[in-house]
């Protein structure tokens, strides 16, 4: 009886239950605790969990199934350091930094997400991705915003080492999806090396897409998948099967 009311305890110190945005500036280390506020499955007008703001690192925490909301936002430079999604609500982050800020990824995990992983907004921007993973099915690992409001670029992506332990799908479910998308009239760019993923062949899922972005109210158009341009920087050999 004791020992199940100190695993009681245990837990409920471990799994915090939270309303509202929580704002990290400076590092914030959660040491493994498991947090979320809701989820309203792909609607555009939820909140984050966190906001980083310039400069801030979040260390070490879960976001709950059912509680990841809109995820992560990252306002400028910042760091996430072993950050997991248990499942990914509308997007697992989102990066508004602009011209010359990075967010970094440094492991870490995402479980199934119904739209994309990486959201990114912030013009000028990088995110840059290192022994990142995701398991169940996910949409995209990283999109450019294609329709953003007075939309541009260019945007960065660095992914090195990442993991994609199962299927990339299409917005109908179906298999074959695509990794990244990128708008090239805006200049993006997306250097990825030593990515694995799950029963891949040549094609299946398209790795890097490139596309062209538009603003608000016009309709963005895939131009299909590229290896060794200027814009998707990824080699066939960067891509092996898992």
């Amino acid at each position: 009886m004791q020992s199940k009311l100190l695993l009681g305890l245990f837990l409920a110190a471990v799994i915090t239950n939270a309303t509202a945005t929580s704002t990290i500036s400076g590092t914030k280390d959660y040491a493994g605790a498991t947090v979320g506020t809701s989820c309203d499955g792909q609607s555009e007008s939820q909140q984050p969990v966190f906001v980083l703001t310039d400069g801030a690192t979040l260390k070490n925490v879960h976001i709950k199934k059912g509680g990841g909301a809109d995820g992560v936002h990252c306002l400028g430079n910042c760091t996430l350091n072993n950050v997991v999604w248990d499942e990914v609500c509308e997007d697992a982050a989102t990066m508004k930094g602009g011209s010359g800020k990075t967010m970094y990824v440094i492991g870490g995990s995402a479980t199934k997400a119904d739209d994309k992983v990486f959201q990114h907004n912030g013009k000028g921007s990088t995110i840059n991705l290192s022994n990142f993973q995701t398991y169940d099915r996910i949409q995209r690992l990283w999109a450019s915003c294609g329709n953003c409001s007075s939309n541009g670029g260019p945007r960065y992506l660095i992914a090195n080492g990442v993991k994609i332990n199962g299927p990339v799908v299409k917005p109908d479910g179906t298999t074959a999806g695509y990794v990244i998308r990128l708008n090239y009239n805006y200049g993006d760019k997306a250097t990825v090396r030593n990515m694995k993923i799950k029963n891949y062949s040549l094609g299946n899922p398209k790795v890097c897409v490139q596309a062209i972005g538009v603003q608000p109210g016009e309709a963005q158009v895939n131009k299909g998948e590229f290896w060794n341009t200027a814009y998707c920087d990824i080699s066939k050999s960067d891509v092996t099967k898992l």
